[in-house]
């Protein structure tokens, strides 16, 4: 009796296994990442069957362990009063969008891998750049650089990094938890010559607004985009993007979705780790990062982004030894 009944427990830990296994495999994301293709892998991999060809080398790393920044110089009770985020100047792949003037945006960044752009990025306080995590995935600091707008002098200038944290807990299965810090190996002077964007205030979900998605992402013809480009897109609430085309599961908590039901403005490859932002030229919040999508800027599939109000104190915590900037995290 006691051997039917050990053996009975046995089978039911392998059908548990294995049922377990095909949900994972059915819920197992399948889509576009907005990262510009600059390596694809030699090894075969049939386990993602997205457009993107970065994708299959990115399932080559899954045993991906974010690097920890370890313990961080504290802050000094002698720092200077927080600079101002989230202004630009007013200025006359985003697919369907139109020119933009970095000006306006001037906390875009630029991340180049061995010279190459790559991924975007947005300067948050004097140290720190925000970006999606799937775009430091199994990079080292020295073989990324990241370029950002001068606002004195009018010009990108290119400074080292010296560490990169991925979200312990992203999932390259799901993209959940789809966001990254990019330390520079010295401070800007925020708030004079480099400009932050402002991070959003806790708890809204900003469904209804219109938001700006700014990159140098390809464009509908499917060319690299030779300057930045910008579109509108109105956020949705999370309810409406699981009734649109993606399977419901795909929408977690920690995304915010944002396009129009009949397509024609978005997001593509390049503009991944970009910021989504709303507000105007007097006060910009940074709401969400570039994630994932199907395609491009297709009917019924809107954008999908990290939602940058689930991470205030996972971002606080991890940048305590920067200057936060005024409106930023409280």
């Amino acid at each position: 009796m006691k051997l039917f009944t050990v053996v009975l427990w046995v089978e039911l830990c392998v059908l548990y296994v294995v049922f377990a296994r095909e949900d994972e495999e059915h819920n197992r994301i399948n889509y576009d990442i907005y990262v510009t293709p600059i390596m694809v892998s030699t090894i075969a991999d049939n386990r993602f069957r997205a457009k993107n060809p970065l994708i299959a080398w990115l399932s080559t790393v899954l045993s991906y362990k974010p690097p920890s920044f370890g313990v961080e110089t504290p802050i000094s009770s002698t720092m200077k009063p927080p600079p101002p985020c989230g202004r630009g100047k007013t200025s006359s792949r985003i697919v369907g969008g139109d020119a933009a003037d970095v000006k306006e945006y001037p906390w875009i960044v630029m991340l180049l891998y061995r010279g190459a752009f790559y991924c975007g990025g947005s300067l948050i306080n004097d140290r720190y750049i925000v970006t999606a995590a799937h775009c430091v995935l199994s990079f080292t600091p020295q073989q990324l650089l990241a370029k950002l707008y001068d606002v004195e002098h009018g010009e990108m200038v290119t400074r080292a990094i010296v560490k990169l944290y991925g979200h312990e807990r992203f999932s390259l299965d799901t993209f959940n938890n789809d966001i990254a810090l990019v330390k520079l190996q010295q401070p800007v002077e925020a708030g004079g010559s480099f400009i932050p964007i402002c991070l959003p205030v806790a708890g809204r979900s900003f469904a209804g607004q219109n938001a700006t998605v700014i990159g140098w992402g390809k464009l509908a013809n499917g060319s690299l985009s030779q300057g930045l480009q910008k579109a509108i897109v109105p956020i949705i609430s999370n309810m409406q993007c699981r009734k649109s085309s993606y399977r419901a599961s795909r929408i977690t908590d920690n995304m915010l979705c944002a396009g129009y039901t009949e397509g024609g403005r978005d997001a593509c490859q390049g503009d991944s780790g970009g910021p989504l932002n709303v507000g105007d030229s007097n006060f910009r919040e940074l709401v969400g990062i570039v994630s994932w999508g199907e395609g491009c800027a297709r009917p019924n599939y809107p954008g999908v982004y990290t939602r940058v109000t689930r991470y205030l104190n996972w971002i606080k915590s991890n940048t305590r030894d920067a200057c936060v900037c005024e409106h930023s995290i409280a």
